[in-house]
């Protein structure tokens, strides 16, 4: 009778973490999407992620819109992912990464693309990161910034550099002095949806680019994701942020 105690007991606490963690928007599905659509009409914007082939897969057809409507976007990838995968068999994965990225950046149509070179799991640890950040920012002075979400991820994949770049991006926004509009994404609270259909092709021929994470994955993986994640909502594949306000 104990066992049966404490395994309910093990039951109620999964439900009421599931309940209190499992991803929930905080708008409705027309007031994400109109929101979607206010994000696209901003003319610079800059993304920062933690490794090569983060933007592709979260944000890129949203970055792709970006650049669709005219907007310049600068793309920061924090570490060159050396610690991954290596299905391509290289010598120096690190460079390999970095030729990926800028393919791939090459599809979507990126400004510019400025690699930070912190260490892979540990690309938020070195004490100048948020500095070079607000570096970038002070440079391109943009209108809104783009980052993982770092307080509130979507769960259940975690990964410590995400939510840690995240975390220091909205830190370097401060120290720039200028106060651009932050969405979020990988986020369980979203308030946002921009409509990748459009751009669905695109987003999965530059996800394709990252040949030694996924051996020559043809891309329908992340833009299957979007559909599944619009699906929920009654919407069109959608990448979903969160604002912050």
């Amino acid at each position: 009778m104990r066992y049966l105690y404490f395994l309910a007991g093990w039951v109620v606490l999964g439900l009421v973490l599931w309940y209190v963690l499992r991803t929930v928007p905080t708008a409705s599905p027309a007031a994400m999407v109109e929101a979607g659509e206010a994000m696209l009409r901003v003319r610079r914007v800059v993304a920062v992620v933690a490794h090569p082939d983060d933007a592709e897969y979260w944000i890129s057809g949203t970055l792709a819109r970006l650049v669709g409507e005219g907007a310049r976007v600068v793309l920061v990838v924090a570490s060159d992912g050396e610690k991954g995968h290596n299905r391509v068999g290289s010598a120096d994965l690190a460079s390999t990464r970095r030729a990926e990225q800028r393919a791939a950046g090459s599809v979507i149509g990126y400004s510019d693309i400025v690699f930070l070179g912190q260490p892979d799991r540990a690309a938020a640890d070195g004490p100048n990161v948020s500095e070079l950040i607000a570096e970038v920012l002070t440079k391109e002075q943009p209108d809104l910034v783009i980052t993982f979400d770092g307080w509130k991820p979507s769960l259940p994949y975690l990964h410590p550099d995400h939510e840690a770049i995240g975390r220091v991006t909205v830190r370097a926004v401060e120290q720039s002095g200028r106060s651009p509009d932050i969405y979020l994404f990988h986020t369980r609270r979203p308030n946002v949806a921009v409509d990748i259909s459009s751009v669905a092709e695109q987003k999965a021929a530059a996800f394709s680019a990252h040949a030694s994470q996924h051996g020559g994955n043809t891309g329908e993986g992340p833009v299957r994701r979007m559909r599944e994640a619009g699906k929920q909502y009654g919407l069109p594949p959608v990448e979903l942020f969160r604002k912050l306000e």
